[in-house]
């Protein structure tokens, strides 16, 4: 499953049934019938974690806080949660009303530019959504505003001095995301449950934390959906486009407790196995150092492309760590100002993705599952020419180079997506544009 390589939303696996999850487990099951314990050790979204976990033990590793978060809440059960009254915790909480208050003009004035855009002006919206943020404006670089925005930020900034709750983890989302992926609404929203959610010890945290990423996952006001940039309400010239409008309204009208209430729901009554499943962040060389000796599978899918992933999961990985990150800088044209995504300045690339390291970091892989005498399963998805992606940093060839140096059998298995095909060859057949992921199987 490539849930490193593409678009990550944790709406992944509850109910998830697909054919090629099926078509891993079976592979799994064929190369350990005895149901050892199988290592993810790029768990990303926890899909495959999640099919596998019903029947057998997995051991989830991802360098992501937020992949931690997500596999623990898929792994894990609980019966002391109830999704309404943690709620009505969340409404009637201290914290829900000082923000409702501090942030009343500026929730007013976002609902007004909105109403006038639906009228025809779109003048005010568009600056809304490229310069509405607190972070923006308690930031030392220069930017350009309406006196009557500049003036409802102003406002909202010394409220939040005035009740100590500038540069504070209890509103962290409002003031680093408000406005530009989330409106201020709904931003408090997530301040007030995130803020709950802290008061609870694990797995129970970690299980509002995903019914959290789920809930902002479907909220957030972007095109596609996904975390990678804000919209951008300009044309190339300047002039702010009249199709934002009605996305905007409907993204930004939902209620975030009400969606919460609902995935919390599902992560409370999806039926976890009793298996002893264990979930870690680490980087894949200390998981590989301490790989549990019942383990028998290690299932592996890497990213394969020089793209930056962690575009697309920035905010998840900010709330699940709940920290004040340092925002990266951009330069354009000599101005300096905070990159428009507001993207973390300590964003993860793998390893994998970098050409000069691929080569290595795979075969460390090998050598330590081949040593602990484990099958290696490794997913890899096919490059296809005609298409814009980006070329793979390694190539199928090379990997199966690498891989015969530490273990005796190798075997190519094609999934398309509704069955699988044993290649007997490894000349593999690949060129076939109906091929949109592979396995390749090494064993001792």
């Amino acid at each position: 499953m490539e849930s490193n390589k593409t678009i990550i939303r944790p709406i992944h696996y509850l109910g998830n049934k697909s054919r090629a999850l099926s078509d891993i487990k079976n592979i799994i099951d064929e190369l350990d019938p005895s149901h050892g314990r199988v290592y993810d050790l790029f768990a990303g979204s926890g899909t495959v974690s999640g099919f596998l976990s019903k029947s057998r033990p997995v051991t989830s590793v991802d360098i992501q806080e937020y992949s931690r978060v997500l596999t623990s809440a898929l792994l894990s059960s609980t019966d002391s949660l109830d999704p309404k009254v943690f709620i009505n915790k969340c409404k009637k909480s201290s914290l829900n009303k000082r923000l409702t208050n501090i942030f009343e003009s500026i929730i007013e004035y976002e609902k007004k530019v909105i109403s006038n855009a639906e009228k025809g002006d779109l003048e005010e919206l568009a600056e809304f959504l490229e310069e509405a943020s607190l972070i923006k404006f308690n930031s030392e670089y220069e930017y350009s505003r309406s006196n009557a925005l500049n003036k409802v930020l102003k406002k909202t900034s010394k409220d939040l001095n005035n009740n100590n709750l500038n540069n504070s983890l209890k509103t962290m989302i409002s003031t680093y995301y408000g406005g530009i992926y989330f409106s201020f609404h709904q931003s408090i929203q997530i301040d007030v449950i995130l803020d709950q959610a802290y008061k609870y010890n694990k797995p129970e945290r970690d299980i509002l934390l995903a019914a959290l990423l789920s809930t902002v996952s479907d909220i957030v006001n972007t095109v596609g959906k996904h975390f990678a940039q804000p919209i951008r309400p300009r044309t190339a010239s300047g002039k702010p486009k009249s199709s934002i409008t009605k996305q905007v309204k409907k993204d930004r009208n939902i209620d975030v407790f009400s969606k919460f209430v609902d995935w919390l729901d599902l992560y409370i009554n999806h039926q976890a196995s009793s298996f002893n499943h264990k979930t870690y962040r680490s980087d894949f060389r200390e998981a590989l150092e301490e790989i549990q000796n019942d383990t028998k599978i290690v299932y592996a899918d890497p990213p394969y492309t020089r793209d930056h992933y962690s575009r697309f999961y920035h905010i998840l990985e900010t709330i699940c760590l709940r920290d004040m990150p340092k925002i990266t800088i951009t330069k354009t044209k000599n101005i300096t100002q905070l990159s428009r995504g507001l993207y973390r300045e300590d964003r993860h690339q793998s390893p994998f993705c970098i050409k000069s390291k691929a080569d290595e970091s795979f075969e460390f892989m090998f050598k330590k599952v081949s040593d602990h005498g484990a099958a290696l399963v490794l997913s890899y998805s096919p490059y296809d020419k005609k298409s814009n992606e980006h070329p793979r940093v390694i190539t199928i060839e090379r990997l199966i180079k690498l891989g015969e140096k530490y273990f005796n059998k190798t075997k190519v298995i094609e999934l398309s997506g509704i069955s699988h095909n044993k290649l007997n060859s490894k000349k593999h057949l690949l060129d076939r544009e109906s091929v949109s992921e592979i396995l390749l199987v090494f064993q001792k």
